[in-house]
């Protein structure tokens, strides 16, 4: 996580083991072999806070890019963007639960046709060929952050764009991205549905967030449980 307080970094695991940094093998990853997927995403950044969690510290851009990790490697992904700190709601006891903010965003992800690519920890090798000010000073590396950290990325091919996902917890938050790349292509019953719409006045406008402290977005909470 991008975040440089000294109190957050005591959580974190010591960077400088080489333990941290495990040499494995790698299994290229290939676009191609991510299924495509038609279903209603919704509107984004499609998944919300699971049941007992809020968003926290939102950030949310029609342009940005952020790095994601993928057979070991950390690529550049650019589009909509939404960044946010995790944490439990202010009602709920403070313990955070990795496994279970994990069941949950893998329950939502996949259920609408989304794959995870890696649960990895970037080594310190790639995260120096990237750089402090790609990842630091750009404020590309939101979920990247100090590494160390297991990072869990998905990717989703749904109508003609990507949709990429990564988290990054530790045992008192964690952090989130979610990039859309490109612009999903409309069906023709969709895009004729919505001229019907236009033509009698009742299309609403979607509601826009805005960079927020401490505001969650407004979402579907279907898929929160």
């Amino acid at each position: 996580m991008v975040h440089r307080d000294s109190t957050i970094t005591d959580t974190m695991v010591n960077a400088d083991t080489a333990e941290t940094y495990p040499t494995v093998a790698r299994v290229a990853f290939d676009m191609n072999k991510v299924p495509r997927t038609n279903i209603d995403l919704g509107n984004f950044p499609f998944f919300p806070a699971p049941k007992g969690y809020q968003y926290r510290n939102v950030k949310l851009k029609e342009s940005g890019q952020e790095y994601f990790l993928a057979d070991g490697k950390l690529m550049p992904v650019e589009g909509r963007s939404f960044k946010a700190e995790l944490v439990r709601e202010e009602s709920r006891p403070a313990t955070f639960s990795i496994s279970k903010v994990e069941k949950s965003f893998d329950r939502m992800i996949t259920s609408v046709g989304g794959v995870k690519v890696s649960t990895d920890i970037p080594t310190k090798a790639e995260m120096e060929r990237v750089g402090d000010e790609e990842i630091y000073d750009k404020e590309r590396g939101f979920t990247v952050g100090f590494g160390g950290i297991e990072l869990k990325t998905y990717v989703l091919r749904n109508r003609g764009a990507e949709v990429w996902v990564q988290l990054s917890m530790n045992n008192v938050y964690g952090a989130i991205c979610i990039i859309q790349k490109g612009e999903f292509i409309k069906g023709m019953k969709e895009m004729d549905m919505r001229k019907d719409l236009s033509e009698t006045s009742r299309i609403e406008s979607d509601d826009v967030m805005e960079d927020s402290d401490g505001i969650a977005p407004v979402l579907d909470t279907m898929l929160q449980q």
